[in-house]
């Protein structure tokens, strides 16, 4: 038995089961019971190895049946949509500029492929590190009965889980497209740079289906920037 194995460790020492083909292509992994009995850790740690293999493409998870294993190319890489993998350094504090329902403009109608009349929630966040804006993530989703809103605990997180409670049937697919813009006046006031500055502009689709299920768009500093990705390996 392990004991007080981080679960950086649990993930890479299952990611080696992985390719020795001791758990195969759609096979499925341990329970979180018998992980966490295997490396004697709580099953928050191992949730924590779980989640980052689903992150960086290891496995897929099928709510309430388990974890299994993806089959992984060489050709291919992988990039991780959370916000912290976006970043050259991790934000220390984020602010909730605002969470209500809108009407949606043409261009959320396109996206998001809702009627004219439909109804979005409407959530936008600033990151910041020592105190100074260096991100403003914008996110639209399609109101259905259920989402929160708003709460006293609402906390900045993955846009993916915001979305999952909505889609419990199988894995989410994220469409993501990176570009340098001009930022126009309403990102500028928010990151406090002048209007034109050239930032990152992350845009990104969860799809179930291929049907929209939300659409954001994530403003990031060029200096803050930074793209990784991983290999998927056969």
């Amino acid at each position: 038995m392990i004991i007080n194995h981080k679960y950086e460790d649990i993930a890479e020492n299952i990611k080696y089961k992985i390719h020795k083909s001791f758990y195969p292509v759609n096979s499925a992994i341990p329970p979180e019971n018998t992980l966490a009995d295997e490396y004697g850790v709580s099953r928050i740690t191992v949730r924590n190895a779980i989640s980052k293999l689903i992150d960086e493409g290891y496995i897929y998870s099928i709510p309430g049946k388990g974890n299994f294993v993806l089959e992984k190319h060489n050709d291919k890489y992988l990039i991780s949509l959370k916000t912290e993998n976006l970043l050259m350094k991790p934000y220390q504090r984020v602010e909730l500029l605002g969470s209500e329902i809108i009407k949606p403009t043409i261009d959320l109608v396109y996206h998001l492929r809702i009627a004219p009349d439909a109804r979005v929630v409407y959530i936008r966040w600033v990151l910041l590190n020592d105190e100074k804006p260096i991100a403003y993530d914008i996110q639209y989703i399609p109101y259905f009965p259920g989402i929160t809103v708003w709460n006293d605990n609402f906390e900045y997180t993955s846009f993916s889980e915001i979305l999952s409670q909505k889609n419990r049937l199988f894995q989410m697919q994220g469409k993501m497209n990176v570009s340098g813009v001009n930022c126009e006046l309403n990102i500028a006031k928010i990151l406090k740079i002048p209007v034109g500055t050239p930032v990152m502009q992350i845009t990104q689709k969860i799809l179930d289906d291929d049907e929209p299920m939300g659409y954001r768009q994530l403003f990031i500093k060029r200096e803050w920037c930074c793209i990784r990705g991983n290999s998927h390996q056969e």
